[in-house]
């Protein structure tokens, strides 16, 4: 695999350090809001989750603008909501307008994690494509870690302008910087080929293809993708719910919800709110920091796994980890079990069941399980479930953690993720190594066998 290919790869994987970034910095901005703004538990709910509800219509509508107008175009708009949802943040002057900006960067982090792994996954050869795929994920990670450092530097520094009325206001402009650096980045790499031939743009296609494989490749990449195309008509959206791609949509679809309902962004998003119940540890942001650092180290360690063990096996492990995990901290709070360090334990075990399973296999399946016809409207179908998914996560857990307490919320995700297991045995095919183009007879084959 040449260089190229991974320095594009990582290009389009900045939006997903833009996506963690935005989506977890609001963590340590809580204590401060609630006070500024006198804010209820409710209120909590929509301020962190109107990230989430703007990454429905953005993840709804990315794949097939990135179809009409191409992948590169979109992923720069992509950067311009992120510098703008950063700068109105931090300059909000009420609940309202703070509401309005987040629902800006939710678009904006909707449009990316759809398009990140579409671009990536077409530009991907097939025996890095997992490993590639996971770029994105590695980079929201570095993304969730790098808020929380900020975060907790902006607090930790003594300077005169920063107090803590105006901490919060920082801590979400800091975002300006990596979408700037996005931004720039982005002028500089290629359009998707596979999208170039699509558009009978054989030549351009050719020059970008030539740079990713050999050149008897790319020529053998470029007959592929063509002879694939030209067998197709041109997609309409009612060909996604044709019963030729229904269940497998509906499989994407379903996949990348309940990889939001693991309860994974609970501990991101409302981490301050958790560690103020646990009395061990040292103080609140540095317990955050170390939950993002957890979660990249395990990420990394996951590289050298999505290719040899497979999508399906490390999501089966990840579920029994994640189930068991949350058991135990609903276990930990029954019997009021707080003041030892065996709390964090399992929070950052349950962290690194999810990072090197779920974390991972989500962004590189849903962008690959999906034919070339219909995979920009397909993918943006499953993300945008991804997204409601976490509207309602971001929404409901201040208040099931207050109404319901930790014991049965903690419980109830405990059951949701051994539920999962089944899902993962019963419907989820395995991708390890099947070109693109090869991966609708993949997914035939399986339907035979099963029936």
């Amino acid at each position: 695999m040449k260089s190229y290919t991974v320095l594009i790869s990582i290009v389009a994987a900045l939006g997903g350090l833009l996506f963690g970034f935005d989506t977890a910095v609001i963590a340590g901005t809580l204590h401060y809001l609630k006070s500024v703004f006198q804010l209820n538990d409710a209120q909590i709910g929509l301020v962190v989750g109107a990230a989430s509800i703007g990454c429905i219509p953005g993840a709804l509508f990315a794949g097939g603008l990135a179809d009409k107008f191409g992948r590169k175009k979109l992923m720069i708009v992509t950067s311009v909501l992120y510098i703008i949802a950063a700068l109105g943040s931090g300059a909000a002057g009420s609940f309202t307008q703070l509401v309005i900006y987040r629902l800006i960067g939710g678009v904006a982090i909707g449009m990316a994690s759809t398009l990140a792994p579409i671009y990536i996954s077409e530009v991907a050869p097939p025996t890095f494509r997992g490993r590639l795929g996971m770029l994105q994920q590695l980079a929201i990670v570095t993304g969730i870690l790098l808020s929380f450092i900020s975060n907790y530097l902006i607090v930790d520094t003594s300077l005169p302008f920063l107090n803590s009325d105006n901490y919060w206001r920082y801590m979400l402009a800091a975002a300006v910087v990596p979408s700037v650096i996005f931004f720039v980045l982005l002028l500089l790499v290629p359009e998707s080929p596979r999208w170039l031939v699509s558009k009978s743009k054989i030549a351009e296609a050719k020059k970008v293809f030539g740079s990713i494989y050999s050149d008897k490749e790319s020529q053998e990449q470029v007959k592929l993708v063509t002879d694939d195309i030209a067998s197709e008509s041109k997609p309409a959206l009612s060909d996604v719910f044709s019963p030729r791609f229904r269940k497998v949509v509906i499989i994407g679809l379903v996949f990348a919800s309940i990889a939001q309902l693991t309860g994974i962004n609970i501990v991101f998003y409302y981490a301050p709110l958790i560690f103020e119940k646990i009395h061990v540890g040292g103080s609140v942001l540095f317990q955050t920091i170390l939950t993002g650092v957890v979660n990249l180290i395990f990420t990394i360690l996951a590289f050298p796994l999505i290719d040899r063990l497979g999508r399906k096996k490390l999501l089966l492990i990840g579920s029994t980890i994640m189930g068991l995990c949350m058991f135990t901290l609903a276990a930990l709070f029954h019997f009021n079990m707080l003041q030892n360090y065996f709390v964090l334990l399992t929070i950052f075990v349950y962290i690194g069941g999810f990072a090197c399973t779920w974390g991972v296999v989500l962004w590189v399946y849903v962008a690959e399980i999906f034919p070339n016809k219909i995979r920009g409207t397909a993918t943006s179908i499953a993300v945008f479930g991804n997204w409601v998914a976490n509207s309602i996560v971001s929404l409901t857990f201040p208040v099931m953690l207050s109404q319901l307490g930790p014991v049965a919320t903690f419980g109830v995700y405990g059951i949701v993720n051994i539920s999962m297991i089944l899902f993962v045995s019963s419907y989820v095919f395995e991708t390890k190594g099947v070109p693109l183009e090869r991966i609708e007879e993949l997914y035939t084959r399986t339907k035979s066998a099963k029936a």
